[in-house]
């Protein structure tokens, strides 16, 4: 499958504020099943962004606007090629990194009473691990209701426990805690989902993918439930949230902010 996306990012503050400073993961990474063929970022008031590759291997843009401005504008539009075979190379140099738990990914009793529910029956084998991978997605989707109402970007698992509700950045948490409990090394991804249609409007999304010895990293979507599919796209992997933000920033200056995001998707394969 090719996709063309075009994600749009805009800031509007009561007042000017004297200075933004901002990170976005908004390129689709190559690799594990995509090659990311086209991209282009644009940031208003003319700025030219810089980029580096982070630690998960993320292509990160960021800038430093230093002029008054009231409102801010971040756009990309990526071509993307989805449904592509396995790597030659499994990208296992992190994985003991994505056992670690630190908040919002803890270690909590929830947690663990889940992994229980989960174990795999023979760990040696990779069939076993991922049908234990399989229910978990099932169960997370069966017994947890989306609500977009409820958490927030600072939720932890242990919110989305006692609440049995979030939205698909905590439910990607949860599936990362319960699988490190299981011995599984797992990490959060951010990205799409494209929705079949002339051009389909979307949302970011999230999901995570664990590691299988043997088998590499596979997606594991508690939202639909599902693994991943052509359809999803992936922007940045990392231990959570904060890891993979598509964008993150500050700014100076006593205005209150809003944000306002626009995804849309289109299948061109022809």
């Amino acid at each position: 499958m090719k996709l063309e996306i075009l994600h749009s990012t805009r800031y509007h503050y009561t007042g000017p504020i004297a200075e933004t400073v901002m990170e976005v993961r908004l390129q689709p990474m190559d690799g594990n099943g995509q090659r990311c063929t086209d991209f282009r970022l644009e940031v208003s008031h003319g700025v030219k962004p810089r980029t580096y590759v982070d630690g998960f291997g993320n292509r990160v843009h960021y800038f430093n606007l230093v002029r008054p401005h009231a409102g801010l504008s971040v756009v990309s539009r990526s071509t993307v090629e989805t449904g592509l075979g396995p790597d030659e190379q499994q990208g296992e140099e992190l994985v003991q990194d994505f056992l670690r738990f630190r908040s919002p990914v803890r270690d909590v009793e929830g947690v663990r009473e889940l992994a229980l529910r989960h174990t795999i029956s023979d760990p040696t084998a990779p069939g076993a691990a991922e049908q234990a991978l399989d229910e978990l997605t099932i169960a997370i989707s069966r017994d947890f209701t989306y609500d977009r109402t409820v958490t927030n970007v600072y939720s932890s698992v242990e919110d989305v426990l006692n609440l049995r509700a979030g939205v698909c950045q905590d439910f990607a948490h949860l599936f990362i805690a319960v699988a490190r409990d299981m011995g599984v090394p797992a990490r959060y991804v951010s990205g799409y989902i494209h929705t079949p249609g002339e051009r389909a409007a979307t949302a970011s999304h999230a999901w995570a993918e664990a590691w299988v010895a043997g088998r590499g990293w596979i997606g594991f979507d508690a939202t639909h439930p599902i693994r991943t599919t052509p359809h999803h796209v992936r922007l940045a992997v990392g231990r959570d949230y904060t890891d993979a933000a598509p964008t993150r920033g500050v700014y100076v200056g006593s205005a209150t902010g809003t944000m306002a995001i626009s995804v849309k998707t289109r299948d061109v394969s022809g």
